[in-house]
């Protein structure tokens, strides 16, 4: 068995259309079935149902599958470790949720752009669940989080704290509040983040923990797109602190926190346990390490 002959078994299983794959990798559909066949031969497992027209993985393909793509992740990963070993200088694809993206990154980026010259950024914003994915598939080397991850193959590192905080209009039923107490937040319309948001998941988390239900109007991926709803009065949210501390300041919505309850979440890098943790990656992940975020401002 070779490497190109699991890479056409990595795509046979990712997409389960052996017309797609011999179109994406220009081979012939003939030639991708007798090398599935071997594959099969070679570890005497079947690892395809074929059904109809139709490709399934077995649970043994499913298996196979798994440590297919983590093979080929390293794989890769070494042939750019002796590309970049050949130069002083770096490459480092980070990923990071939507939060920490835009309001975090940028400012850390910026300030190891001026240490580190010759080490490139790329950045990837999506929301959680989105990210780890990347992680899993090597599409990024590193990568910075809220919440927890399903994987066991990703290592979360808790560095930074984060808060959240509930927003409203200033023509909401809330203006005038200094605190909210738990049963302000009932009988509300919440505009709220998509599923797969670390914000979202830590908001449900606390409001199930106190044993609230609530009433999800409108789901956006964007915060932006949050705020301009609530400054509407169209609902009421729960987002980070820090991407609302300058529409606090210019006193365009109304900022509060739960008397006697702060919603704090830990912040993470999230690396694949079994990335090779490069001269770049190690320089940026010290580096993030010694910034102290003091009240969501870094």
């Amino acid at each position: 068995m070779n490497i190109r002959k699991l890479e056409i078994f990595y795509q046979t299983a990712k997409c389960l259309n052996m017309s797609q794959v011999a179109k994406d990798m220009y081979i012939s559909q003939p030639a991708i079935s007798q090398c599935i066949s071997e594959i099969e031969s070679e570890i005497d497992t079947k690892l395809f149902d074929r059904i109809g027209k139709k490709l399934y993985l077995t649970h043994e393909g499913k298996i196979f599958y798994e440590y297919t793509r983590r093979i080929l992740n390293i794989y890769e990963e070494s042939i750019d470790v002796l590309r970049s070993s050949k130069s002083n200088k770096g490459h480092l694809v980070i990923g990071a949720s939507t939060t920490i993206g835009t309001y975090i990154m940028p400012h850390i980026i910026n300030k190891f752009n001026k240490k580190e010259k010759d080490i490139e950024i790329s950045m990837i914003i999506d929301n959680k669940q989105n990210i780890e994915e990347l992680i899993l598939n090597n599409k990024v080397d590193i990568a910075f989080i809220e919440g927890t991850v399903s994987s066991k193959e990703i290592i979360l590192k808790d560095i930074w704290t984060d808060e959240l905080v509930f927003i409203s209009s200033i023509n909401h039923e809330w203006n005038g509040k200094e605190y909210l107490d738990l049963e302000d937040l009932k009988n509300n319309k919440f505009i709220i983040r998509e599923d797969g948001s670390g914000t979202r998941e830590r908001f449900e988390d606390f409001l199930e923990d106190k044993d609230i239900e609530f009433d999800s109007y409108i789901e956006l991926s964007n915060l932006e797109a949050i705020l301009n709803y609530v400054k509407l009065n169209m609902g009421v949210s729960c987002v980070p602190y820090m991407s609302v501390l300058s529409e606090e300041s210019l006193k365009s919505i109304n900022v509060y926190r739960i008397k006697e309850h702060n919603i704090n979440r830990p912040l993470y890098s999230a690396i694949h346990k079994d990335k090779y943790i490069s001269k770049p990656i190690k320089c940026f992940m010290e580096f993030c390490e010694e910034i102290t975020i003091l009240n969501n401002n870094i």
